[in-house]
């Protein structure tokens, strides 16, 4: 029996050294991070139309709607971005759109607004480090709120429930 385990041992990890995947130089990291799967898995079945407020033009602001404007096209959403309430009102007046992401506060001060020039579009508002209660609060209010800082799982999650 001990003569067997042996053998066995080294062709297994043969067989393991000699996968395809572990061939080239690095290929471990492509085969993890942009495998074809996680690509699929990664792209909208149903893709929305989603209008994108920034609310300031602070730097990092900035930046962060950048990225997530990014992150919603690679999905597969067409995007409209728009940074100041003017084009946010002419751009939901059109109601073509799906789903309206903004900051809470410019949320809750828009809300009536974009609910007569855009009925059939969700607002999806944003805010960072939300508590237990002000989570409820938001649910009954809006439905649903993304939560920052969030993974891209979790906003690809509360974007399809949202524009559904």
């Amino acid at each position: 029996m001990r003569r067997l385990i042996l053998p066995a041992a080294v062709l297994t990890v043969c067989i393991q050294l000699g996968a395809p995947a572990l061939e080239a130089c690095g290929a471990k990291f492509l085969a993890v991070t942009g495998s074809a799967r996680l690509q699929r898995a990664r792209h909208t079945t149903r893709p929305a139309t989603i209008l994108l407020y920034q609310h300031g033009n602070d730097a990092g602001v900035a930046e962060f709607m950048a990225k997530l404007q990014k992150l919603l096209i690679e999905v597969g959403h067409k995007v409209t971005f728009v940074t100041n309430e003017t084009a946010l009102r002419d751009a939901a007046g059109t109601g073509e759109y799906n789903l309206v992401m903004m900051q809470l506060e410019a949320a809750r001060r828009l809300r009536s607004d974009l609910e007569s020039r855009s009925p059939r579009a969700v607002i999806l508002p944003m805010d960072s480090f939300v508590t237990r209660p002000q989570r409820a609060r938001l649910k009954q209010e809006f439905g649903r709120v993304l939560e920052l800082p969030t993974t891209d799982r979790q906003l690809f999650s509360v974007v399809e429930g949202a524009s559904q």
